[in-house]
């Protein structure tokens, strides 16, 4: 009987041990396993990140572009408001005061000329 009962306690010791064994190597293949798909994660994620890059360079590209030709048309239109709004409060013309820019830049050529000689 009482090597029954030695055999049963060494059994179930063996098996005891067999199953922490088991526990162990399974957690080990749960770390390995995580350790793998990380690393592919990783060499994923970074493709993913330069793809992202990649395609905000050209959006801000595309929206600097936009921008410029948006604020060179208001400009546009600003300008040609402050003109007529000068043309409606002073009374001249815009191609008035281009003849009289013209007359200006010939004077002003004329006394250089005169200076000189």
């Amino acid at each position: 009987m009482k090597t029954d009962i030695r055999d049963k306690a060494q059994a179930w010791m063996e098996d005891s041990e067999q199953v922490a064994r088991n526990i162990w190597l399974a957690g080990l293949g749960v770390y390995s396993k995580s350790l793998e798909e990380a690393q592919q994660l990783e060499g994923r994620s970074n493709d993913l990140f330069e793809s992202l890059v990649e395609q905000g360079r050209e959006v801000e590209a595309q929206t600097r572009e936009t921008i410029e030709q948006q604020v060179g048309s208001a400009n546009r239109n600003v300008e040609k408001r402050v003109q007529d709004l000068f043309s409606r409060l002073s009374g001249v013309k815009p191609e008035r005061l281009d003849e009289l820019n013209d007359k200006v830049d010939k004077l002003t050529k004329a006394v250089e000329a005169l200076n000189k000689g």
